[in-house]
């Protein structure tokens, strides 16, 4: 029997604000972030990823931990996501992120699966190194996250043979939305991911007015 699955971007999605910009904003680093945004924007995002990761060596787990938990949840994800596994649906996030702090969010919204950038610790004490393998898959106009959300929503695909929803709103979603049965682009940051999503909505409450009538 097949079982369906949705995969919910995290930051600006799941969450009301970038974990990155608020742990920047908090460290007094948002120059510092903005400088590698600019100097690198050109290049590979997996690139970017790793600059970025360097920011935040010397940092301890569990300050990370409070301020990621301080980050609001946008309104109506809960009830989406209750209406979707009341439907039988497998729950996944999916961050360019870390799964540390991603992790946080498995009990507090009752998702089933968390997929981000494993960060090496010494101790508790982040070394500032992202040692996630690089797994893009190189689809057309891919801009090389270190996490392929394309290639964990194909291997669901082919775990649970059901259908698959992908939920996001920026570039690092762009490959989820190729292999997904509906996409839906939340609040997106630029043309490129609003172009190719099935629907675009600026609440949850309208996804789970959409899902309701495409559903069978």
């Amino acid at each position: 029997m097949n079982t369906n699955f949705a995969i919910f971007d995290v930051d600006g999605t799941i969450l009301s604000k970038r974990s990155i910009d608020v742990i920047c904003e908090r460290y007094d680093l948002t120059s510092k972030l903005k400088e590698i945004d600019f100097n690198f924007k050109d290049a590979p995002k997996l690139v970017v990823t790793k600059k970025i990761g360097q920011l935040l060596s010397g940092m301890n787990r569990n300050e990370l931990c409070k301020i990621f938990d301080s980050i609001p949840l946008n309104l109506g994800v809960i009830e989406l996501i209750a209406f979707l596994k009341e439907r039988g649906f497998i729950v996944a996030l999916a961050t360019d992120g870390y799964k540390f702090l991603a992790d946080r969010l498995k009990e507090k919204i009752s998702v089933d699966l968390v997929y981000g950038n494993i960060l090496e610790f010494d101790g508790e004490i982040l070394t500032g190194r992202i040692i996630t393998i690089p797994s893009c898959l190189h689809i057309s106009n891919c801009q090389e996250y270190l996490i392929c959300k394309l290639r964990l929503l194909r291997s669901l695909k082919g775990a649970l043979g059901g259908m698959a929803i992908a939920i996001g709103d920026s570039d690092s979603d762009y490959c989820m939305f190729d292999g997904a049965d509906i996409s839906v682009a939340y609040r997106p940051k630029g043309e490129r991911i609003r172009n190719v999503a099935d629907v675009v909505v600026s609440d949850f409450f309208n996804v789970k007015k959409y899902l309701e009538t495409h559903l069978t």
